[in-house]
């Protein structure tokens, strides 16, 4: 069991609301934030702004809002 800040917890929130519980349970995001590598699992926010291949602007600036919320609180 991993022991998540507010902020990490908050960001995992919006980042399932948005995508779904199974979008995380498969992730590498999921997989680092496990293993202990908070850097690296908030990295891979900014890999999941893409919708039907093309990347959103609206969806970079949420995983940004998200890889900070999750680091800075």
């Amino acid at each position: 069991s991993v022991n998540l800040t507010q902020g990490q917890y908050d960001a995992l929130c919006s980042f399932v609301f948005n995508l779904g519980c199974s979008a995380l349970r498969n992730s590498t995001l999921l997989r680092l934030l496990n293993a202990g590598d908070d850097v690296g699992a908030s990295e891979q926010f900014r890999r999941w702004s893409h919708a039907g291949g093309v990347e959103l602007a609206g969806l970079v600036k949420r995983r940004e809002a998200e890889a900070e919320m999750f680091m800075n609180a």
